[in-house]
């Protein structure tokens, strides 16, 4: 296939908004991030790129673990640590980075993925979209927002992913 019938594609994956929801939903369950990246990778039309965005805690080294482990995934790992708050409340939101992100490279992409629930990215959806990209949204059927799901092209549950969310299996 030649290089020019290749369209390119972004996704861009909102780790906290992703662990927490699969956790509400299964204590003990994990997330297979190479599930994730062979799920599109399949497709060979695309060249696709992989980003995935999470604060972290400096003093935790298998948070640092993880996070190497997404880069030599193949993933573009872009953090920043938590903030600790006098009243003792963490705060470790990505979601303007995110956004950042994504309007920045927007421009050289055909399609971004946002792989999150978040209501709050349905303005940068709607953005995208008025852009003239195509913009499709991996989500949690339970925890998605309304909203966001409405705002894409298209949404996807975490559950049609083959192999994204692992299931501890029970023992007997």
């Amino acid at each position: 296939m030649q290089e020019s019938w290749l369209r390119r594609r972004g996704v861009f994956v909102d780790v906290q908004n992703v662990f927490s929801t699969v956790r509400a939903l299964n204590p003990n369950a994990r997330l297979n991030y190479q599930a994730l990246k062979d799920y599109f990778l399949r497709e060979k039309s695309y060249i696709t790129t992989f980003t995935a965005f999470s604060s972290f805690d400096p003093e935790r080294e298998e948070q640092r673990r993880f996070l190497m482990a997404l880069a030599l995934m193949g993933y573009r790992v872009i953090t920043k640590p938590l903030k600790r708050l006098p009243s003792g409340e963490i705060k470790a939101n990505m979601d303007m980075e995110i956004a950042m992100e994504i309007l920045e490279v927007s421009a050289f992409l055909d399609e971004i993925v946002i792989v999150s629930g978040d209501g709050d990215f349905m303005a940068l959806v709607n953005r995208l979209i008025h852009k003239g990209k195509i913009v499709r949204v991996i989500g949690p059927d339970q925890y998605s927002a309304p909203e966001l799901i409405q705002a894409c092209h298209e949404f996807i549950s975490l559950s049609r992913v083959p192999g994204l969310v692992e299931e501890p299996e029970i023992e007997r």
